[in-house]
């Protein structure tokens, strides 16, 4: 069990966070050791390896609520597949633009609308919700800004905005795929999968390796299309959470 003071949390919710990782070494017993926990912690999530129902039960037990199913996945950029023939046509119009100035950032942030991420267990925690998920997510984008430790992409189609990537940047030309997403003036319109198939050719040119990235089944949409372009499952989460008060 690794136990994590999400601090950084405090902002975003109000509350002192503490963030849980099981392993398969854990047992029931091994929960006890949160006990002093539920009277330090505001809210507590746990991240609970696939297959171990008996420590899900448990953590129920407890008073902990099931959030999500977490699939963490990768690609590997250097045998990315050629474009699809039925996406080639929209991909080959799709640009980028990496975002350097603070005003470039500020009026990408104006484009993320408050409903445009509400799949994710913040979104979907009757505790937390959409606003707080929406703030959540423009101050990790700023963080990420101003560390000098990000890849922020921005997406036109025929001089429309159409999307954003946020990346980290880890080693060996190495990214995670923080946050993804075409803009809601967009979507139904058949572009999503021609934005993250051309931003793969786009990565591999500028010299990039693999892209790992996290997805909700609550988010079957992202699923599908992480599948399509070439994401592969690598691990398989169950998330909880417990409010203490």
């Amino acid at each position: 069990m690794k136990k994590i003071d999400a601090f950084w949390e405090q902002r975003n919710f109000n509350k002192k966070v503490l963030e849980v990782e099981l392993d398969d070494d854990d047992s029931n017993d091994s929960l006890n050791d949160l006990a002093d926990d539920y009277s330090s912690y505001d809210y507590i999530v746990a991240k609970v390896p696939k297959c171990r129902m008996d420590l899900v039960h448990g953590l129920e037990e407890s008073g902990f609520r099931f959030m999500e199913t977490q699939l963490e996945m990768t690609m590997n950029l250097l045998k990315i597949e050629e474009t699809s023939r039925f996406t080639k046509a929209i991909s080959e119009q799709i640009q980028f633009q990496t975002i350097e100035t603070i005003e470039c950032l500020e009026e990408l942030l104006s484009n993320i609308d408050k409903d445009l991420f509400v799949t994710d267990r913040v979104s979907l925690d009757p505790v937390l919700g959409t606003d707080l998920a929406h703030m959540r997510y423009h101050n990790w984008i700023r963080d990420g800004f101003l560390s000098g430790n990000a890849l922020i992409i921005e997406a036109t189609f025929k001089s429309q905005k159409i999307g954003f990537f946020y990346f980290l940047k880890r080693k060996d030309k190495t990214l995670d795929a923080v946050l993804v997403s075409v803009y809601k003036k967009v979507r139904r319109k058949a572009i999503g999968l021609s934005f993250l198939e051309e931003i793969r050719s786009w990565l591999a040119n500028e010299g990039y390796t693999r892209v790992n990235t996290k997805v909700s089944t609550n988010n079957l949409e992202a699923l599908r299309a992480n599948l399509f372009v070439s994401f592969e499952i690598r691990e398989i989460y169950y998330i909880l959470r417990k409010v203490t008060r």
